[in-house]
């Protein structure tokens, strides 16, 4: 499976870049670099699994990726937990 599909498996946002993932209210988490193609795929879904225990333990309401050329990076929109 290519990132894009990872992330969809996992109802994961999907986003061009770091900015973009701030932007929308979501905060940066783990980056890896990966040399190729087979890396980014296996990069993205040991991040993405990360993202899925923190949702899993109410630690995060939403989860996503920014996928870029050389780089995949796990973001997240934490709980509000003060009922705002």
């Amino acid at each position: 499976m290519t990132p894009k599909e990872i992330a969809a498996h996992y109802d994961a946002k999907v986003f061009d870049s770091p900015d973009a993932a701030t932007a929308a209210g979501f905060e940066l988490g783990e980056t890896a670099q990966p040399r190729n193609v087979w890396n980014k795929a296996s990069a993205a879904s040991a991040i993405v699994l990360n993202l899925v225990q923190k949702k899993a333990s109410g630690e995060a309401e939403e989860i996503g990726l920014v996928i870029e050329p050389w780089r995949v990076t796990g973001c997240y929109k934490a709980t509000n937990h003060d009922g705002q």
